[in-house]
């Protein structure tokens, strides 16, 4: 840890996928703050600082998963100075989905630009070719806007269980929009129908991701349903 408080890199740094080190998600981190802090772990143990002149830097990473995390750490530190250099990216369609996504999360966190619009423009993609829908969905729930839930919903039922799991990580998201509209017609936000779904999957990484976030709700409707799908015994 530097005398800033900012973590200081473990190693040398990734430069390939084929080395990426994904951390664990120590326990205790709230729901709310967990994207923030597992882009700034990423960052850290694959041997980057996460400064914000560095993270800047990293925008123009060749790595995605690299851009993506460095785009939201400059939204949730108010990074105003890196604005035009997201907006450059949120808008790039070179870009990859998931750092663009990120970068436009970031823009409506700085509160400057169309960072919504894109967004919703994403929202349009297919989420068995990439994840960047499910997660924009997500972004646009953390903004108030329920436009992404049927996209998540549907994705719970894919038969690709990494699809199910990035819809999965998203309804935490939908949980304060639980009965909005989220189309111009009679559909409403069904968070803990949704949740329901994700814990009828038979891949302990969607159940269990399912379980963890009503736990940590914990709520009488979150209850409820950990009561009714109780986690398989080891």
């Amino acid at each position: 840890m530097s005398a800033a408080g900012t973590p200081t890199p473990t190693g040398p740094p990734t430069r390939t996928l084929a080395d990426l080190v994904v951390p664990r998600r120590p326990a205790g981190v709230p729901l709310a703050d967990g994207d923030d802090h597992d882009a700034r772990a990423l960052l850290t143990v694959n041997g980057y600082a996460t400064g914000r002149d560095a993270l800047a830097g990293l925008l123009g990473s060749s790595l995605a998963v690299f851009q993506a995390a460095a785009a939201r750490l400059l939204g949730a530190e108010n990074a105003r100075g890196a604005a035009d250099a997201l907006a450059r990216l949120a808008h790039d369609e070179a870009a990859e989905e998931t750092a663009r996504v990120q970068a436009a999360f970031a823009l409506t966190r700085l509160g400057v630009g169309d960072g919504a619009d894109v967004l919703a423009r994403l929202l349009a993609l297919s989420p068995e070719a990439s994840p960047a829908p499910l997660q924009a969905a997500g972004a646009l729930a953390r903004l108030g806007d329920p436009r992404g839930f049927e996209a998540v919903r549907s994705a719970l039922g894919s038969a690709n269980p990494v699809t199910a799991v990035v819809a999965c990580k998203q309804l935490y998201a939908f949980v304060p929009l639980d009965g909005l509209a989220h189309d111009s017609g009679t559909a409403r936000v069904d968070a803990f129908g949704a949740y329901a779904r994700a814990l009828a999957r038979p891949e302990p990484n969607v159940a269990g991701e399912a379980r963890a976030q009503l736990d940590a709700l914990g709520t009488p409707p979150a209850r409820a349903l950990l009561a009714a799908h109780p986690a398989p015994a080891r």
